[in-house]
């Protein structure tokens, strides 16, 4: 029988990703308790401890003198001055940034002036990096690693194949910024990365099977399942945007039609609102509108509601998530979509199926693209983190 080979590095950055994701959200943790809960033996995660904390990533708190025999217990914990990381999430308009420390503990949030102009927006970005550093006192070297968040098909390799509501195709955005910010620099879709938020900060976190769908300038989906992010063999899965839910309905800047986007998302909602007659320029605005009983803004979002219902019954009964959680202008109209969405839902989605899942509204909402990108971030600094990091660096304005 022959014995498969393993590949003891790769083995050694998982457990050590394992490792630090459970420092982080237990702070102060032991590492005998690190043992229990993760499965790994002492001796193993001895030497990955020993390795975070050399490289300036973990820190270890010995605890006072007690009296009592044995040894002192220590508490291991994120080292907040390890340095810092940028989440960047890009839209036509603008683009926001912001800077978290390696917990994922946001210290600087602000946007910057968009463009479809993919040199300038790369231009924007990292000016805009800066400027949040330097609200921090913060110099560029202080980085570690970059995410992006991008309304657009991301292939596995981080390019961009095409972005409709941007203009964009055939671009290496990462590579890009990552000269100019001298850091690496992770691109994924701006729905996938959210997902991915909402998995590492959000409400989700202990949800193994999960659908994030988010309203934007369009709309997108992230297939959180069996304990993982689906991309595809290509990277590109999750385009629920354009699943069909009207036949020969309305055109989508896909070149399609009816598409789930075209009824839904930001862009629809306005578009539907001005047709009518109505001033609404933003989803604050619209949500203003409803909420003081406005009916030609509530008849529009009952209408989008009912299209929503569809779509999310089709998820239900194609995936069978454990939870569907919606995010961006989706969950900021969610009280007054909501409800003929739960109807036309209800109508549509296998009973059998259906019963066992959770509608949520995510708490993120307007953030989750930008801590995207910081999962992003985290993830690349993971996966690839330098030899010694500079201890030195200033801990972060929390």
């Amino acid at each position: 029988m022959t014995r498969a080979r393993v590949n003891s590095a790769l083995v050694r950055r998982i457990n050590s990703a394992r490792l630090f994701h459970m420092i982080r959200q237990n702070p102060g943790i032991s590492q005998q308790k690190l043992s229990q809960i993760s499965g790994i033996d002492p001796a193993t995660i001895s030497i990955i401890i020993n390795n975070l904390e050399s490289g300036g990533i973990v820190r270890r708190d010995t605890d006072a003198p007690t009296g009592r025999a044995g040894r002192p217990t220590t508490a291991l914990s994120l080292d907040p001055r390890a340095g810092y990381l940028a989440g960047i999430s890009v839209e036509p308009d603008a683009i926001r940034i912001v800077i978290s420390t390696i917990d994922g503990t946001a210290c600087a949030d602000l946007a910057v002036p968009g463009s479809t102009a993919p040199e300038a927006a790369i231009a924007a970005a990292r000016s805009g990096v800066t400027a949040a550093l330097r609200s921090l006192r913060a110099t560029r070297a202080t980085l570690l690693a970059a995410g992006v968040a991008m309304p657009a098909l991301v292939s596995t390799g981080g390019r961009i194949v095409f972005a409709p509501n941007i203009g964009w195709r055939d671009l290496d955005v990462a590579e890009n910024l990552a000269q100019k910010l001298k850091v690496p620099v992770r691109v994924e879709n701006d729905v996938k990365a959210a997902a991915l938020a909402e998995h590492l900060f959000g409400a989700s976190r202990d949800i193994a099977d999960f659908v994030y769908v988010m309203g934007r300038s369009g709309i997108g989906g992230g297939l959180y399942l069996m304990g993982e992010l689906y991309r595809g063999p290509h990277g590109l899965a999750g385009e629920i945007g354009h699943m069909k839910i009207v036949p020969g309905g309305r055109a989508c800047g896909c070149g399609g039609q009816g598409c789930f986007e075209a009824y839904v998302s930001e862009k629809a909602i306005l578009s539907d609102l001005a047709a009518r007659g109505h001033g609404a320029r933003d989803v604050a605005s619209v949500r203003k509108a409803c909420e003081a009983g406005d009916p030609v803004a509530r008849a529009v979002l009952a209408e989008a509601g009912r299209h929503l219902g569809l779509a999310l019954a089709n998820l239900i009964n194609i995936i069978s998530p454990r939870r569907i959680v919606l995010g961006g202008s989706l969950a900021q109209l969610a009280p007054f979509l909501l409800p003929a969405a739960m109807e036309t839902l209800e109508a549509n989605a296998l009973a059998a199926i259906y019963r066992d899942v959770e509608i949520v509204v995510s708490e993120m909402s307007g953030s989750a693209a930008a801590m995207g990108g910081i999962a992003l971030a985290l993830q690349q600094f993971l996966d690839d983190p330098p030899v010694r990091l500079d201890r030195a660096r200033p801990t972060p304005s929390l």
